[in-house]
């Protein structure tokens, strides 16, 4: 059975315009991770998440459901049920995250704040700036909520004196950096990303060492030409890097972001890429929450860490 793609962008619509995240959750999941590090909240710079990591583990639940839901002939009808009779009620039945997967977004958020601080970067974190970039309205064709949301949070951003954000993900990064001003008129904030950003600062990470398989993330490699600066670092941290066949700009896709409308789908696709990366060995670096995601779901066999532990030596 093919999902209701119409009642899931409805759901993902209707839950950005209201709460400013695609998803029938609390938006303070998006910056609870924050609390207790003693950040600064006023400065030019800002810690930008776009939230991917936060909500990762909530999409996992809700793709673990459309995967039931996708197998029954009922599926779209219980679908479009559950959106009408109220999605507060759903978040609790079938949004409800496993606590490992916060607990672990929450460790690559503050790893990441750690390197930055490490490399001598001077930036501020205000929770009422952070929140969900769109990037998923924008990859679904929903132009219209897209613009809305992108505009609050282009205000939201001033409203808070940013001059520079500094993003931590390849899907974040590429729509602030090439979207956004082509949506929001008169964008002027500077986006630089943290990989960039630690590379440029000359920062020389240290980590445990070993030998680990890179997977590029599509968006890093093809349209942003993040390749080689995750590369120096994990070389500089001391690991002996693998690269699969597919790698850089000629990378195999993780099978994101389709999970939210074609799981079983998504699912084959990581498949393919976990049984590449395990031809060259179990300790598998990833880049991007989204493929951290798929990759797990599909490659049980695979040790799968997010660059910021192997950097920060927590991996």
């Amino acid at each position: 059975m093919v999902l209701n793609v119409r009642e899931i962008l409805l759901l993902m619509a209707e839950e950005t315009e209201k709460n400013g995240i695609p998803l029938p959750i609390n938006p303070r999941v998006i910056t609870e991770w924050a609390e207790g590090l003693g950040l600064p909240e006023k400065g030019d710079t800002l810690l930008y998440t776009g939230g991917l990591y936060q909500l990762m583990p909530y999409i996992n639940a809700l793709v673990k459901y459309l995967e039931v839901l996708e197998s029954r002939p009922s599926g779209g009808f219980l679908l479009k049920a559950a959106r009408k009779l109220g999605l507060t009620g759903l978040a609790g039945a079938i949004a409800k995250p496993d606590r490992r997967e916060v607990e672990y977004s929450h460790k690559v958020l503050r790893a990441i704040v750690k390197l930055l601080q490490s490399a001598g970067v001077e930036f501020a974190y205000n929770p009422s700036a952070d929140g969900y970039s769109g990037v998923l309205l924008y990859d679904m064709g929903l132009d219209n909520v897209f613009r809305r949301h992108a505009v609050r949070v282009y205000e939201s951003l001033k409203k808070a004196g940013a001059r520079r954000i500094i993003t931590i993900d390849p899907h974040t990064t590429f729509i602030m950096e090439k979207v956004y001003p082509e949506y929001v008129k008169g964008f002027d904030i500077e986006v630089v990303n943290y990989l960039r950003l630690l590379r440029e600062k000359g920062y020389k990470p240290s980590g445990n060492g070993g030998r680990v398989v890179i997977h590029d993330p599509c968006l890093y490699a093809r349209e942003l030409g993040i390749i080689e600066e995750p590369r120096k670092l994990l070389a500089d941290a001391g690991y002996e890097i693998l690269e699969p066949r597919r790698s850089g700009r000629m990378t195999y896709c993780c099978g994101g972001p389709v999970e939210s409308i074609a799981p079983r789908l998504s699912r084959k696709i990581a498949s393919m890429r976990a049984r590449e990366l395990s031809e060259k060995g179990r300790r598998v670096v990833t880049l991007c929450p989204i493929c951290l995601a798929n990759l797990s779901r599909a490659g049980e066999k695979l040790e799968i860490n997010d660059i910021s532990l192997y950097l920060s030596g927590e991996a």
